[in-house]
């Protein structure tokens, strides 16, 4: 699964980056990674929405690290990469719903997604999105 990010500078002490699940993703009762790991290493914070368009409700987590290249985040319960740690409780996305999550990312040098459903659901591109902000 690939990613979609944009890089800007929008003055001469801000930058922000905007990523989203890049491809579509087959979600089910087991967790799928929705956003690959995200360098946030240089950022100060983010912003996830998730949206869901589906009839079902689903299970967002937010994932971090210290690590520099900490592997994948895995789909399982519990990661089987130690590397990463959840970062607060689990999200739920209302069925036909729409979720904000802020996160400090000052000290995180990685950020991961992953999403899982009450049902069978192929979530479409763009429906988890992240808003990074950071000082140059």
């Amino acid at each position: 699964m690939a990613n979609s990010e944009s890089s800007v500078r929008t003055s001469n002490t801000v930058k922000h980056k905007f990523v989203s699940n890049g491809a579509t993703v087959g979600l089910t009762t087991t967790y799928a990674i929705a956003v690959d790991e995200v360098d946030v290493e240089s950022y100060e914070n983010l912003t996830v929405q998730f949206r869901n368009a589906d009839s079902n409700a689903q299970t967002a987590q937010v994932w971090g690290s210290l690590y520099a290249d900490p592997a994948t985040v895995g789909t399982t319960a519990t990661p089987a990469s130690s590397y990463w740690v959840q970062i607060g409780d689990d999200i739920t996305v209302a069925a036909t719903g729409s979720t904000l999550k802020s996160v400090s990312t000052t000290g995180l040098r990685k950020v991961a997604v992953r999403v899982k459903s009450a049902g069978s659901y192929t979530m479409p591109v763009d429906q988890v999105l992240m808003f990074i902000q950071g000082r140059v």
